[in-house]
């Protein structure tokens, strides 16, 4: 469901606001340093208890204050609106409530206000560790199958324990095999049949945004593809014996996005670079409205800055045919003439004014 209602109180710039954001498009316009991306961190925090900046809470706060406040009311059905409520504290305490409940799992949360954030810098998911790739696989994967988040908690525990007796206690650490098999096969079965959904609509986004047809990705389940999980744990365990870790499994999965083999980063410009992440999580987007009814929250933070006029459009016309909740920022508002915003906002030293 998306945000009706957004109050935010000390939180880097922005003292106090208040908007009532529409459910389709919200554009946030402004000088650098306004607070446009202090908005969509505050909607960040309401969907995953952390902001998408940082993990340091005091440059968060308010200088001066002791503490940030966020809440959020969201559109339903029936009367029934969800309230969400995130606080965090200079003294490392973070508080969340739905609908004045305390809430202590951040998996609860997200399913609440389920969302993603495009920001300058999502290009370097292609460049950086596998464990920002496989985030993005399973951000997509939990709001489609959600029991896999119960496989997930328990494979990660026997990961680790397995892991720990790998290192101090050898003779025991084979018995964890079992739990990691049995979980780490249906993970890698359930993340096979996402991309496989993922995959063709991801091609199409990419033939309208950058007019390329030969942009593929690659997924790689973590062992051989000529072996099961159990034979491939199985030759490894001398291996592992030896370095102290387990080497083989879901937990080591990649997704590549290539072009005639070659990774997209070596072939494309910076700027195409940005629309192949964006039609990635356009995809991701469309996958969860479509399969499961789940209509995500967007937060696009300048993506469109290095576009032409061209792509400009082409990018802004792919997420308005999404008919999703969009909050996006630019510096100048005419950067935005392709679409009509439902609702404009001018963010101007931490306060926000409201045009149409």
């Amino acid at each position: 469901m998306p945000l009706s209602l957004l109050r935010i109180s000390h939180l880097r710039n922005i003292q106090n606001i208040e908007i009532e954001p529409t459910a389709s498009i919200n554009l946030l316009w402004g000088g650098n340093g306004a607070g446009k991306t202090s908005i969509l961190e505050a909607v960040y925090l309401l969907g995953r208890g952390r902001s998408f900046r940082g993990t340091e809470i005091g440059p968060l706060i308010s200088s001066g204050k002791s503490e940030t406040v966020v809440f959020g009311r969201l559109f339903g059905e029936d009367k029934k609106r969800d309230a969400i409520g995130v606080s965090k504290q200079l003294k490392g305490i973070t508080q969340i409530k739905i609908n004045g409940t305390a809430v202590n799992r951040l998996s609860t949360l997200a399913q609440t206000l389920p969302l993603q954030v495009l920001t300058p810098k999502s290009h370097e998911i292609l460049e950086r560790g596998s464990a920002y790739r496989r985030r993005f696989i399973d951000w997509g994967v939990f709001h489609v199958e959600h029991g896999i988040i119960n496989l997930a908690n328990d494979y990660a525990k026997a990961l680790k324990q397995r892991n720990a007796a790998l290192r101090r206690s050898p003779q025991t650490a084979f018995a964890w095999d079992y739990i990691l098999i049995e979980n780490g096969t249906q993970i890698e079965s359930i993340r096979r049949r996402y991309l496989e959904k993922l995959t063709p609509i991801f091609s199409k986004k990419i033939e309208k945004l950058i007019g390329r047809g030969d942009v593929t990705i690659n997924y790689r389940r973590g062992w051989s593809e000529n072996e099961s999980y159990a034979e491939s744990i199985k030759r490894r365990e001398k291996d592992d014996l030896n370095r102290g870790f387990t080497g083989t499994g879901p937990h080591r999965a990649d997704i590549k996005v290539e072009i005639a083999g070659l990774p997209v980063e070596k072939v494309v410009s910076r700027g195409e670079q940005k629309l192949i992440i964006a039609a990635l999580y356009l995809a991701q987007a469309k996958i969860a409205s479509t399969e499961s009814r789940i209509k995500p929250l967007l937060l696009i933070d300048d993506l469109p800055a290095e576009l032409d006029k061209e792509k400009r459009a082409l990018f802004l016309n792919e997420l308005t045919d999404l008919n999703l909740q969009v909050f996006i920022t630019g510096i100048e508002r005419d950067c935005f003439s392709a679409i009509e915003p439902s609702s404009v906002f001018h963010v101007k030293h931490g306060r926000v004014y409201l045009e149409n």
